[in-house]
């Protein structure tokens, strides 16, 4: 059972995913984030799902991405992971009703036609999206311009963040959740950079 009482109670579940013991580090953190809120595990994700997914897109996923789907489906990790069926292009969500979409800055645009969506963030209408040639990580945020940044290299450095982030709710009664979410944030903070989490988290 996880019950942080210390910051080193916190459980980074991998450099990448594919790493040694990354799948029983992972497991143990999405079980226990699921047994917290009752909820299900999700079913994993097969091959050929995977390739009809590809397919209808016209491009692959970033590897690491495939490799969490088949482990662990569309899994609670603390943001709401996207449906097969919600998958898709940025560009194409405005496509038929161009006057309600954003206005794309001439950066935007750089990036605007590679982007695949596969995270809803927390519901909002923000996005995370993977660039289908380099396969790096870019939020887009519906509220700030510019609307697309760049945060991550790879899908694992997101889904390792959201494995982090999701133990602020597996706080020990005494240590209280706000603790352990100052030490979650300290530890992101040293991971990936302050700039970084002040745009995804805030």
């Amino acid at each position: 059972m996880i019950d942080i009482k210390s910051k080193s109670d916190i459980i980074i579940p991998f450099g990448k995913i594919g790493d040694e013991n990354w799948l029983d580090k992972t497991k143990y953190i999405i079980t226990e984030f699921a047994d917290n809120w009752g909820n299900e595990l999700s079913k994993s994700i097969s091959v050929e799902q995977l390739s009809e997914l590809e397919k209808r897109l016209g491009t692959t996923l970033p590897d690491s991405l495939k490799l969490f789907y088949q482990k662990f489906g569309i899994a609670n990790i603390g943001e709401q992971l996207q449906n097969f069926t919600e998958i898709g292009w940025i560009k194409d969500i405005w496509k038929d009703q161009p006057e309600y979409g954003p206005d794309f800055s001439d950066e935007d645009k750089k990036y605007l036609p590679f982007l695949v969506s596969f995270s809803d963030y927390l519901g909002n209408g923000n996005m995370f999206c993977f660039h289908c040639e380099t396969k790096e990580i870019y939020y887009f945020d519906h509220d700030t311009q510019p609307f697309l940044t760049k945060l991550f290299d790879d899908a694992s450095d997101y889904i390792k963040g959201c494995l982090i982030s999701c133990q602020i709710d597996l706080f020990n009664q005494e240590i209280g959740q706000e603790k352990v979410e100052e030490w979650c944030e300290e530890i992101l903070d040293e991971m990936f950079g302050e700039d970084i989490i002040e745009k995804w988290k805030y």
